[in-house]
């Protein structure tokens, strides 16, 4: 049978069991109301003449409201409603008919009888199709994982339903919640045995050989302790995706994955103000620089979903703008999408690109970030980092641009590299145009965002992979680390807030030293470090720190109104004295006259410090709320 014919036929088969139901519940509403043995004529007869036209009416009722569409093996409290709701507006035509066919009006308790009859059985039948699918025929495997389900809410609920589906995956022994109110409770056929403060002895009393996270909001901060308890006694870990990211709400096994490292550094969803975002991309022309890379390709996202007039994908790399350009065009149809390949520093193809496009928005994400690699080759990060922007800058400003956002990075507070250095150069080149023209020029700082091209997370996977080791640099060595979707997100906030020659700096949370994120991403993938994956330490590279620092401890910081988002009050750039400077520093990048851009460098950043000799102590700056840029160590 073809899969059309048979959704027809199944469509066609409910509404038959559907008429029968429907008049059957007047019936027995007449019935009851009357309770005599025979219904008396002056009701039933009138009912006859229009039960045929009352039948279509209530069917039609119900497909308009999508009744026969809907898949009642997955029924909720959603799909009750909108039944109840139908059949409740049946009575009107029910009503209607009766008018029209001048007979008196049946009493009102024959309408609310209806009704009862009705719900019982229009919606029995349904929900007794549910019951079937959720009845376990399959004997229980005895090789079935035993699994405790942490959260039972709507979530909980709906994985011991897949569960109780599929006995294969996993036998489910209870509920965990810190909701107290609800300890001792039934769900369904499985009992609420405790708070996650109780996780290692109930793991141990019920003999438990995985656990499930059904609370997909919960932060890095929430999860992280919970995992460690059951990697201690060997329990598995699973997580189950946010309700959102489901196909059509509903949870299916496959969507059940284990735990990975950005589960455990996730925090609380970043909370923006939409309207205020609103007020300045939509409907607006914005660029993005760089948008092939990890940053560049986040930020398209996030401004797409605000409807910009037009979105300027700008990058060097041809395929990753490629890739970029078929995303945004797939996703966001009617929305115009304008690829530009191109260099920043060809003034002459940017103007070009400039004219043509007019852009009232700059995300400027392009840069030169692997530290080691700049470090050996300084003349190249001059160029592009700062030759690169100021000729940008310049442009940008001729063209009326309205708000430039810059992505720097935390490498950029006391710099030990010359991409650090370039990027502060970057900050103080912003501040000094948002002094003296009319753009809007912002600075965002943050941290190392998890899983971008280059950076520890990916370069560890790929370690693991292949069987070790895992490559540390230092045994100290920590960073800060944010989602890319995350940063991003406070980064476009950050540019609705943003007067002109401020730098937003990102709450990154705490610090997390490599050491613990190779060994956690070792035991999550099921393996023992030491054992199976050793871990080397190699020494820190050319121009690395070994700790990273969102503001120096003499630093001021002002609180927005988002709590994620701080401002850094910093000395306003003397562009008198550094202007010259910098103009010797670009000539020097064009000679790759590499002593003098170093002493250039050193000049015009003064807290620049060209060695690795930050090895000691990490400082004491009890500030957590801040960030850094875009690539790990």
């Amino acid at each position: 049978m073809a899969p059309r014919f048979r959704m027809y036929f199944k469509i066609v088969l409910a509404m038959v069991i559907d008429a029968i139901m429907i008049n059957a519940s007047v019936y027995l509403a007449l019935y009851l109301r009357f309770d005599v043995p025979y219904i008396p004529r002056q009701y039933l007869q009138p009912y006859q003449h229009i039960a045929i036209y009352f039948t279509l009416t209530t069917i039609l009722l119900l497909w308009v409201t999508r009744i026969y569409h809907r898949m009642w093996q997955y029924a909720g409290s959603r799909d009750a409603q909108v039944l109840i709701g139908s059949l409740l507006g049946s009575v009107v035509f029910l009503d209607g008919y009766l008018l029209l066919d001048k007979a008196a009006h049946y009493p009102r308790g024959v309408y609310v009888l209806y009704v009862l009859f009705a719900m019982a059985l229009v919606g029995g039948w349904r929900f007794l199709i549910r019951s079937y699918y959720d009845i376990t025929w399959m004997p229980k495997s005895k090789a079935a994982p035993r699994v405790l389900i942490v959260g039972a809410g709507k979530a909980g609920q709906l994985v011991a339903q897949e569960l109780a589906r599929h006995p294969e995956v996993g036998q489910a022994v209870g509920f965990l919640d810190d909701d107290t109110a609800k300890h001792g409770m039934q769900i369904g056929n499985l009992k609420v045995l405790g708070t996650t403060e109780q996780l290692r002895s109930l793991l141990r009393d019920h003999h438990v050989d995985q656990v499930l996270f059904a609370i997909p909001s919960a932060s890095g901060k929430v999860l992280r302790p919970l995992v460690d308890q059951c990697r201690d006694l060997n329990v598995k870990t699973r997580l189950l995706p946010a309700i959102n990211q489901m196909i059509g709400g509903q949870v299916l096994v496959n969507q059940i994955r284990d735990i990975q490292i950005e589960d455990l550094l996730q925090r609380e969803p970043a909370v923006v103000d939409l309207a205020e975002i609103a007020g300045y991309i939509t409907n607006r022309t914005v660029m993005v620089t760089g948008a092939g890379g990890t940053i560049g390709s986040e930020l398209c996202r996030q401004v797409a979903r605000f409807n910009p007039r037009c979105l300027v994908l700008l990058g060097l790399d041809e395929t990753s703008i490629f890739d970029i350009e078929q995303e945004m065009r797939a996703s966001y149809p009617e929305m115009r999408v304008a690829p530009v390949v191109a260099d920043l520093r060809d003034l002459g193809r940017i103007q070009h690109v400039m004219e043509q496009n007019r852009p009232e928005v700059i995300f400027h994400a392009a840069a030169h970030k692997h530290v080691p690699l700049m470090e050996i080759q300084p003349p190249e990060a001059i160029r592009n980092n700062v030759e690169g922007l100021w000729g940008f800058l310049d442009m940008a400003q001729k063209m009326h641009v309205e708000r430039f956002v810059f992505i720097s990075t935390d490498k950029a507070v006391n710099p030990t590299s010359v991409y650090g250095t370039t990027k502060r150069i970057g900050e103080i080149l912003g501040a000094i145009y948002a002094q003296n023209t009319h753009m809007r020029f912002v600075t965002v700082r943050f941290g190392n965002v998890l899983g971008s091209r280059g950076s520890v997370l990916p370069t560890f996977q790929r370690q693991i992979a292949q069987g070790g080791p895992l490559t540390v640099t230092h045994p100290d060595m920590v960073r800060y680390f944010m989602t890319v979707a995350e940063a991003c997100q406070l980064v476009v906030q950050a540019g609705a807030m943003g007067k002109g020659g401020e730098t937003f700096v990102l709450d990154m949370g705490e610090p997390i030293k490599i050491m613990d994120l190779a060994t956690n991403l070792i035991r999550l993938s099921g393996l023992t470090p030491g054992v199976d994956v050793d871990i080397v330490f190699t020494g820190l590279r050319p121009g690395e720190k070994l700790y990273e620092e969102p503001l120096t401890p003499e630093d001021q910081t002002k609180a927005t109104k988002n709590s994620r988002i701080f401002i850094h009050t910093g000395d306003v750039p003397n562009a008198r004295r550094l202007l010259p400077l910098l103009e010797e520093l670009v000539e020097a990048g064009r000679r790759a006259d590499e002593p003098r851009i170093r002493r250039l460098l050193k000049e015009i950043v003064p807290e620049y410090q060209p060695q690795n000799s930050n090895v000691a102590a990490l400082p004491g700056m009890g500030l957590s709320t801040t960030g850094g840029e875009a690539r790990a160590h």
